[in-house]
């Protein structure tokens, strides 16, 4: 039975990202701390022969896989997966972080809101903070947003061990999206902040089950 080793990547810092906004849909360029960020984790990356690659339609994940992809001469076109699109945040698209934790606290309380950041639902208590403040009721909820990357990376795994070989994935995509996926399959490893800009984790794919390898690892930093 072949096995798909899975390498989930989120894209580099984004101008949205420097200025504290939340940025599902919308979209906006690497900055230049995310352009050499993705550059060191194409370094990387550069033993690993890829099979496959793919990608969020999205600009900055097509930006990131780029400069991965550079690297990797014996990859093809990437494939555009809509599935791999970021979390959808509806009307709070674009809203300031600090907006959405301030509205928190005034609605919980400081007491309640603590113990929520540091339980182990955590995750789950986010996107419902999102879903609940979406006075649009456009936010995708966790079981929508869970079951949206679990189909794509099931339909991307499948699609690749149609030939029986053992092969190395690249899939580019976003924070919250592959949060979501990460914390379906091993909740306990999902850090407190999530993923990191320019992250791989690692997905092994055999006999139609996920297993987690490694999660939230980055290119370390030249002195």
């Amino acid at each position: 039975m072949a096995t798909i080793h899975l390498y989930l990547v989120r894209h580099g810092q984004t101008e949205l990202n420097a200025a504290g906004r939340l940025q599902g849909i919308y979209d906006s360029q690497l900055t230049k701390n995310g352009v050499r960020s993705a550059q060191g984790l194409a370094r990387m990356l550069a033993d690993v022969h890829f099979d496959a690659a793919y990608t969020s339609d999205l600009g900055r994940a097509q930006q990131t896989t780029r400069i991965i992809t550079a690297l990797h001469p014996e990859l093809k076109k990437p494939t555009i997966d809509v599935g791999l699109r970021e979390f959808n945040f509806g009307g709070l698209e674009g809203t300031k972080n600090w907006w959405i934790v301030n509205q928190v606290r005034k609605q919980l309380g400081p007491g309640t809101f603590v113990k929520l950041v540091l339980s182990k639902e955590r995750f789950a208590t986010l996107l419902w903070v999102f879903n609940s403040l979406d006075k649009t009721r456009g936010a995708e909820t966790l079981v929508g947003v869970t079951d949206r990357i679990s189909r794509a990376l099931r339909r991307i795994s499948l699609f690749e061990a149609q030939d029986g070989r053992d092969k190395n994935v690249l899939i580019v995509s976003h924070g919250l999206v592959l949060s979501a996926f990460l914390y379906q399959i091993s909740p306990r490893e999902l850090p407190a902040r999530l993923l990191k800009n320019t992250s791989v984790s690692r997905v092994d794919y055999q006999e139609r089950q996920f297993k987690l390898v490694d999660i939230n690892i980055t290119p370390k930093r030249r002195a």
